[in-house]
């Protein structure tokens, strides 16, 4: 007669240390991963918005996970002064009005007559000066505020110096409100008046500004995910396992 017997008690031991390793396998696997993830996010941002900023370029913000937290998040940094608000980005991706911009906070809080109406947003108008990016030139910005002492004086119709190349006056300009109900020929919003008393509009006052959705950031993510963690996991467990 022949007996065999199986002892099980090696296998065990073996797949109780392999075990073992599993947390810290998964935690190189997650956070490999959601580094793969934001590089695709990003080289996706890059191809969809026109001349993105610095700025945009550098919103993401990936938390690694750990042996004991194995969760691994990608979004997007909070930037400073906007507390618990909607990062701007965010509509991007859900799609939807955005938050408003600091200057228009501050152009809503200057004197009713003259200011941003509440809840209304502000857009470049045809005059406004674009910088590399696109956007409107920060300088003009502050002008307009500076002229409708959105800063912290009261008054208006300041008269500003726009200073050309090497600091000399080109023009002496000044910013005209139209709000929305008046009864003006002219669109809601901000306009300049030229040299030959000409009126041109740098801002408009718009009631909503929304966005369609075009970063799939979720459906990207979701990709990567399924496409990388699961040869993320076997290398990694491959490299803790050849540690004993």
């Amino acid at each position: 007669m022949i007996s065999v017997r199986f002892d099980s008690s090696g296998i065990q031991r073996a797949f109780s240390d392999m075990a073992q390793q599993i947390p810290a396998a998964a935690s190189m696997a997650l956070n490999s991963t959601a580094r793969v993830v934001e590089k695709e996010l990003k080289r996706t941002m890059y191809s969809i918005f026109d001349r993105p900023t610095p700025f945009v370029m550098d919103s993401l913000r990936t938390i690694l996970s750990s042996e004991q937290n194995l969760q691994a998040k990608v979004w997007f940094k909070n930037p400073p002064n906007m507390g618990d608000k909607e990062h701007c980005l965010a509509p991007q991706v859900y799609g939807g009005s955005r938050p408003f911009k600091r200057f228009e906070q501050m152009l809503q809080n200057v004197h009713v007559s003259r200011s941003l109406p509440r809840g209304w947003f502000a857009v470049p108008g045809p005059a406004a000066r674009k910088d590399s990016y696109g956007n409107m030139s920060r300088g003009q910005i502050v002008q307009i505020l500076s002229a409708m002492r959105a800063f912290s004086e009261v008054g208006f119709n300041m008269n500003r110096r726009d200073k050309g190349m090497g600091g000399r006056a080109r023009n002496n300009l000044q910013y005209v409100v139209i709000q929305p109900g008046r009864n003006s020929k002219l669109k809601p919003g901000v306009w300049v008046r030229g040299p030959n008393n000409s009126l041109s509009q740098v801002l408009a006052f718009v009631p909503k500004v929304s966005y369609r959705k075009r970063l799939a950031f979720f459906e990207i993510s979701q990709s990567v995910m399924e496409r990388e963690l699961p040869g993320y996991f076997e290398r990694a467990m491959q490299k803790v396992t050849a540690r004993r």
